[in-house]
């Protein structure tokens, strides 16, 4: 199991969760956010006490 956290455009962090995997841990970040079409969300994971960028929003065109 790892920790993940879900940081907003402004950096600042939303929500932090232990998710087993890393699919589900994807799933999780698209549910955090309200309006998946604006960019800057990401999603980090915690390994050895640093966190790390895992995933981010990149938005879809209109």
């Amino acid at each position: 199991m790892a920790n993940y956290r879900v940081l907003n455009p402004k950096g600042e962090v939303v929500e932090t969760k232990d998710i087993e995997s890393a699919d589900d841990a994807h799933a999780w970040f698209v549910d955090q956010k309200a309006n998946y079409d604006e960019l800057g969300w990401r999603m980090e994971v915690e390994h050895d006490g640093e966190w790390s960028f895992f995933d981010s929003s990149e938005g879809s065109p209109d």
